[in-house]
């Protein structure tokens, strides 16, 4: 395996890295000091005062009892699925994915980078291995803001930084997932941007029909063709101490669609024709 290849991985993608990274963990920080503001018997009648047919959408949504969300725990849980965090996790996956294939495509890099003496599977997988560890350091970071959060910041209640863990994990799980269908999708193009839209609109049917599944009893079914499905890190917290025994059958269908999206991209790539860069 060429060093370049690792030189080049890491070059391309510390700087996102080290960026997200701060800012998962000063938003974690920030959130846990916002819930603080509130009381859980504030946050209880906020929920009471809700029309019946709202609270049902959140039950219905969230799969989550109203006291639980009212809970220390439960308010600080939203971190792990709050826009601005799916988002920064989806700025990875789908940014390191997308510049696996089709990117080196796109700015030239690509051409330079086959004629070195490697066999072309390790061109894909070097970068595969660099996004996934990015992927961990992002999981550490934002369980890292919350411990920050935790230790700084008086609370209510005083709640073990291990709770949350499952969260994390699951966030890493999501992100890995997403990562292998990005890259499958990077494995086959030549257009970067072409491969985010592909990429970002993946995600979003996804949330869609997880969404419906959740919200109209019919539709359950729907739940099955969306890989968000057994994204619940919310849930995992909230089990407390039956969330690492039920992570299982959330973590791994995530990790197992994510993993065939790399060795199939390995595949595609391994033998299909690299086009000039246009």
């Amino acid at each position: 395996m060429n060093p370049a290849l690792w030189k080049k991985a890491c070059s391309d993608a510390w700087v996102q890295l080290l960026i997200t990274s701060v800012l998962l963990a000063l938003f974690a920080w920030l959130f846990v000091w916002l819930m603080s503001l509130f009381s859980a018997g504030a946050w209880t009648r906020l929920f009471h005062w809700l029309p019946e047919g709202i609270q049902d959408f959140l039950h219905n949504w969230l799969r989550v009892e109203v006291v639980d969300l009212a809970s220390v725990a439960g308010r600080i849980s939203f971190v792990y699925l709050h826009m601005v965090t799916v988002l920064l996790f989806l700025g990875w996956a789908v940014g390191r994915g997308s510049d696996t294939v089709s990117g080196g495509i796109a700015n030239g890099t690509m051409e330079l980078i086959l004629t070195l003496p490697v066999r072309r599977v390790w061109v894909l997988v070097v970068p595969a291995v660099v996004s996934t560890l990015g992927a961990v350091v992002l999981a550490a970071a934002i369980w890292g803001g919350t411990w920050l959060g935790l230790t700084t910041v008086e609370l209510e209640e005083n709640l073990s930084i291990w709770l949350f863990l499952p969260g994390a994990v699951n966030l890493f799980a999501m992100t890995f997932c997403l990562g292998g269908v990005t890259t499958l999708l990077s494995s086959w193009d030549h257009d970067r941007w072409r491969t985010i839209w592909l990429a970002v609109g993946f995600f979003v049917v996804s949330t869609i029909l997880k969404l419906v599944s959740r919200l109209w009893e019919p539709g359950a079914w729907l739940g099955y063709f969306s890989f968000l499905t057994t994204f619940e890190p919310q849930q995992l917290i909230l089990m407390r101490e039956e969330a690492w025994s039920a992570s299982i059958g959330y973590n791994v269908p995530l990790l197992v669609v994510g993993l065939a999206g790399y060795v199939a991209a390995a595949v595609i790539f391994t033998w299909r024709d690299i086009p000039v860069p246009r």
